[in-house]
């Protein structure tokens, strides 16, 4: 694990600590700001009888939510902090959890959909100077995840355009919209935005195509 991922599997490891099962050991002010997004994913997948990865899977909610709304469909979560998945397990004991730093050490194996809700929102800068860590960060996280799903990837991220103002400071980071989704249109040409249901945070889907 390097020293950015484990940096933040510490910040959630103390809230957990702090909070328990708890929204807030998630980074979600409360449990309707997580709903909120997930309803993003659900007014554009279609679930049914498809495999799904749920990356940064927290305590597995998104696992209920498909189990509740979807038929056949085969869900792996992963999450960096072993607290986390340990939890998951007690309350959805048929799916499957992983305790791994997806981003540094992906599974092999690909999915027809990938999943991010919430998940590359950390700060791993330490001052103002090399801000622009945060940037690459999630470069380097949507590529691998891309690289890993069949027929979609989705994910949500804190952020606007123009970019909000930021605080060294902050565990959380806001990004520039648009220098996120000019790097999706990077990787594939088919990719829809939606930045309508919060002013500072946005979901993106990316859809391979075939000379991709």
């Amino acid at each position: 694990m390097n020293t950015q991922n484990q940096k933040i599997k510490q910040i959630y490891q103390q809230k957990y600590k702090k909070f328990g099962i708890d929204p807030r050991s998630l980074c979600w002010h409360q449990k309707g700001a997580a709903h909120q997004r997930f309803r993003q994913f659900w007014a554009e997948i279609d679930f049914n009888d498809r495999s799904v990865l749920d990356v940064g899977c927290g305590f597995g909610e998104m696992a209920g939510f498909l189990q509740k709304r979807y038929r056949g469909v085969t869900y792996t979560g992963v999450d960096i902090v072993p607290e986390f998945i340990r939890e998951a397990k007690k309350k959805y004991p048929n799916y499957d959890f992983i305790d791994l730093d997806y981003f540094s050490e992906p599974l092999s194996q690909k999915y027809d959909i990938v999943l991010a809700s919430g998940v590359m929102n950390s700060n791993i800068s330490s001052t103002e100077a090399d801000a622009d860590k945060n940037l690459e960060w999630r470069k380097n996280n949507i590529k691998v995840m891309f690289e890993h799903t069949k027929r979609v990837l989705a994910f949500n991220m804190l952020g606007a355009h123009p970019q909000p103002n930021n605080d060294p400071l902050s565990n959380v980071w806001y990004s520039d919209l648009v220098e996120v989704l000019e790097y999706c249109l990077s990787l594939t040409r088919r990719v829809i935005l939606r930045a309508n249901y919060h002013p500072t945070d946005f979901t993106i889907f990316m859809y391979p195509t075939k000379s991709e």
